[in-house]
């Protein structure tokens, strides 16, 4: 049958839609109560909204949702929803324990969108792969690569980052992190840094740092676009087992380079509620830039107590922290508790001009085994060397090189009359270490822990380099340590023995 009547064949139709109230695949348009998704009807102030799914298509609740400003948990639908803070450039999620990091074809971890509709309502959804809950976990973490031309990133690339996977290769679940100053005030690196740590055996997530700020920007907005447009979002957070990993800008930038340590506002508002999601028999670390210390002129300020008043609330928690290009570990007491800050040497030492920091630490990067929600043990990976070479010995009365800047050598400088001294730098050591020396297998006693430059790579950056006394290259540090053997050093058999905290035994017999 033909129907020739337009009016009467919309009159046979019509029932058809009048039958359902939705088509299959497609959300509810918007009705006079609101938004519907996914059976959860959003409250009338939302602004930005979505559903987190699994692999199953099935929702996952109790995914703390953020824009930088605000979280919330999705409900028991999947349905998370923010009212969208106009400053907002991102939507993303803190990974939950029982789900994989989510990455994308270049192994580079994917937990956010961009934000960058204009309209009024804005729908993100994401999707997530469920996984077993891993107990036992790494975490490398990778301070200041500081690349400012192609030499300096090729170092990088075919130094760091093969060095990176072969230690990588002996862990099941691995993850790495950067501690901010990826370049050196060099923007046009940014996507070649991006593909150097592009489809290696582990994600590396981002800290930005100092010299990651646009230097020629006028405010903070514009200073880390290039940050973002490469990472994403500057302030995140993700779980893995019982710990919860937070990253931050603490790089308070007020334009041209000029910039000092601490949270805005906003940011520790932003702390407090993202940590609020979190159990309190959970570790947390905490990743960022610049170190906060003693809260000094030079450190992270703003909000420096109130931080970490907050981090020692929970079971265990550790800072990791970039800048300094030299290794300390320092220690706050909080409330009864220690939270621990690792100040981190450089993956690029002493800005890619040796092999070794300021301080004679070697180039390299930290590397955190974590059981539960503690730390099993960690160490300091020296590039290119094996993972137990964690101290240098130097003879006191040895003098490296002709008389320049400095009198080179140990004992004067320290004070050490008489033969006999020996120095000991053991990069990682702090007050937890026992430090011992012994001769003719023989304890002769523990060795003293004092404050010194490593006249030895001092002497090499500034007088073989021709670096300036007073720089970033003459530095003293803490994790020096002395002895006295009986006799000459040089003709001695004697065995240092650095005994850290988790029981490890590292030795050395040899005189550098």
């Amino acid at each position: 049958m033909i129907i020739k009547n337009k009016y009467l064949l919309f009159l046979l139709i019509l029932p058809l839609f009048a039958c359902s109230n939705e088509v299959p695949g497609v959300e509810p348009p918007i009705d006079t109560d609101g938004i519907v998704i996914n059976n959860t009807r959003l409250d009338a102030e939302t602004t930005l909204y979505g559903l987190i799914t699994d692999e199953q298509n099935k929702p996952v609740p109790n995914v703390v949702v953020t824009d930088g400003f605000t979280s919330r948990k999705t409900d028991q639908n999947g349905v998370y929803q923010l009212v969208r803070n106009r400053r907002a450039k991102f939507v993303h999620y803190s990974t939950p324990s029982d789900c994989k990091i989510v990455v994308d074809g270049n192994n580079h971890p994917k937990f956010y969108e961009k934000l960058t509709s204009k309209d009024k309502y804005i729908r993100q959804d994401f999707k997530v792969e469920k996984q077993a809950v891993e107990n036992e976990f790494t975490l490398f973490c990778v301070s200041d690569p500081q690349c400012r031309n192609e030499k300096e990133l090729n170092r990088y690339k075919f130094e760091t980052i093969p060095d990176i996977n072969q230690e990588v290769a002996k862990y099941e679940n691995a993850y790495a992190i950067t501690l901010g100053d990826i370049i050196f005030d060099s923007p046009s690196l940014w996507s070649a840094m991006k593909t150097s740590m592009a489809r290696q055996s582990v994600p590396f997530f981002q800290t930005i740092g100092n010299h990651d700020h646009l230097e020629t920007a006028e405010n903070e907005e514009k200073a880390v676009e290039g940050f973002q447009e490469n990472f994403g979002p500057t302030d995140y957070s993700f779980n893995r087992g019982s710990v919860h990993v937070i990253s931050m800008d603490n790089v308070i930038y007020t334009g041209k380079q000029l910039y000092s340590g601490g949270f805005t506002e906003s940011q520790w508002k932003w702390l407090q509620e993202d940590l609020s999601h979190v159990s309190r028999d959970m570790m947390v670390i905490l990743n960022c830039h610049i170190p906060f210390r003693a809260g000094g002129t030079n450190d992270h300020q703003t909000y420096h107590a109130e931080v970490l008043q907050l981090l020692s609330t929970f079971a265990e928690a550790h800072i990791m922290i970039g800048h300094t290009h030299y290794q300390i570990n320092y220690l706050h007491n909080v409330n009864g508790k220690t939270v621990y800050e690792h100040v981190h040497g450089a993956a690029c030492g002493a800005w890619w001009n040796s092999q070794w920091c300021a301080d004679g630490t070697p180039n390299g990067y930290g590397v955190y085994e974590v059981r539960g929600n503690s730390m099993k043990n960690w160490y300091y990976k020296g590039t290119n060397e094996k993972a137990d070479f964690q101290i240098r010995a130097y003879d006191a009365s040895k003098e490296f090189g002709p008389k320049g800047k400095y009198t080179y050598v140990f004992a004067p400088n320290l004070n050490l009359t008489g033969e006999g001294w020996i120095v000991a730098n053991i990069w990682n050591a702090d007050e937890n270490w026992d430090v011992k020396l012994y001769q003719d297998g023989i304890e002769v006693g523990a060795m003293t822990r004092r404050t010194s430059k490593d006249y030895w790579v001092l002497y090499h950056h500034l007088e073989q380099l021709g670096k300036s006394v007073g720089s970033t290259f003459d530095r003293s540090s803490n994790h020096l340590y002395i002895g006295r053997l009986t006799g000459k050093v040089s003709e001695a058999n004697f065995r240092i023995e650095a005994k850290d905290p988790f029981g490890n035994i590292y030795t050395t017999s040899e005189l550098n």
